[in-house]
């Protein structure tokens, strides 16, 4: 109760902080009501990410989507729009999310990201299990840029190529449904929670038309801040433990 109390007073301080909604056309509105993921809309990711192996196809019930991490065989959850959305004047990535109580060492993400000529362009909000077990008084949020990004040469934070940022969102239980929301305008993003702003940024800033992303995944160990050695794959379906991240619902808004 002390911990929504305080996430209250923050977002209530915030507020004054946090410019007008800026509308927009809804061009994207999935509220998962059907008996399973609809793949005119969706594509499922099947590839390697860090050491899980992609490819866990979301269960839709009740209005929810239920992307799965499973310990047997090490596999995880990516949903991505068949559609790309153009920068234009501004387009608006969101939806209402929640973790379920997630042991360290897995990744939720909320993101775009698309390639050209083997540069990517991207834009995050990724929770670090590792990182939300760990604070006492709310929930580390990462948001990331990236334009250009070349992965066989890498220059993480130089704010050409990348920019990232950590932010804790004072009272936040992720394990709550929330609404994030990633404003992508022309020379800067935002970041909302709960329609409240809680950081921007002008460096790296993304210009390739991409989809919206949903993932749900272990890294590497490369990735100190994220990983945990005490999550472990296991050897047998009958030693698997599944967890899971849902998705209530997903809307993408071009601005005027």
């Amino acid at each position: 109760m002390k911990s929504a109390i305080k996430y209250c007073l923050g977002i209530a301080l915030m507020a004054s902080l946090a410019p007008a909604h800026a509308g927009g056309t809804v061009v994207l509105r999935e509220d998962f009501n059907g008996a399973q993921l609809d793949s005119t809309v969706w594509g499922v990711g099947t590839w390697k990410l860090g050491r899980t192996q992609l490819g866990n196809v979301p269960v839709v019930a009740g209005g929810i989507a239920q992307l799965a991490f499973k310990t047997y065989r090490f596999t995880g959850s990516e949903i991505y729009t068949r559609r790309n959305f153009s920068l234009g004047n501004g387009v608006e990535f969101e939806a209402r999310v929640r973790m379920n109580h997630l042991p360290s060492g897995l990744v939720t993400s909320l993101f775009t990201y698309n390639t050209q000529n083997t540069l990517s362009d991207e834009l995050d909000i990724e929770f670090l299990s590792k990182q939300v077990n760990l604070s006492t008084t709310g929930a580390p949020m990462l948001m990331t840029t990236w334009n250009n990004w070349d992965e066989a040469h890498p220059t993480y934070g130089d704010g050409i190529h990348h920019s990232s940022q950590s932010k804790v969102i004072t009272g936040l239980d992720v394990n709550l449904f929330h609404t994030y929301t990633i404003r992508w305008l022309p020379g800067r993003t935002e970041w909302l929670v709960d329609g409240i702003l809680v950081a921007s940024s002008t460096l790296a800033q993304p210009d390739l038309a991409a989809p919206l992303r949903i993932n749900f995944w272990a890294p590497a160990s490369s990735w100190t801040e994220a990983y945990d050695s005490r999550l472990r794959p296991v050897g047998s379906k009958r030693q698997n433990q599944t967890w899971f991240y849902d998705v209530d619902w997903v809307e993408v808004r071009q601005l005027p």
